[in-house]
């Protein structure tokens, strides 16, 4: 798994993305800037870049602590609440997840970000 750090203006918060076609051709673009907004469940911006990725790993919702691309949009999301509800919303391509001790980081902050992505180490 490869380790990353998101840097919310401060506020650090740590993932691992899995070993998918698109999270290692995401990990080969960092380090990288998403400018993202807080909607209460996410923090959710378009990518500067487009990624690969398979069909069949197109799917709907997400588990709180999720990042996910959306190829349709060429969004990247960090997913931190409404997993409940998370099944209407589709193409969904999960990258990795969000240490669960940084989870709770996420629910306080709000607002937009330049969000800058980096390799851990």
């Amino acid at each position: 798994m490869t380790r990353i750090c998101m840097d919310f203006d401060g506020t650090l918060v740590h993932a691992k993305l899995n070993d998918t076609e698109t999270a290692q051709a995401f990990a080969a673009k960092l380090p990288t800037q998403v400018g993202v907004s807080g909607t209460g469940m996410d923090f959710c911006g378009r990518m500067p870049f487009s990624l690969p990725y398979e069909q069949d790993q197109v799917h709907h919702g997400w588990t709180n602590g999720d990042l996910n691309y959306n190829p349709g949009g060429g969004w990247f999301a960090v997913l931190f609440d409404g997993q409940e509800v998370s099944g209407r919303y589709g193409d969904q391509v999960n990258m990795g997840q969000v240490d669960a001790a940084d989870l709770q980081l996420l629910h306080g902050l709000g607002g937009t970000y330049q969000v800058r992505v980096e390799l851990e180490g």
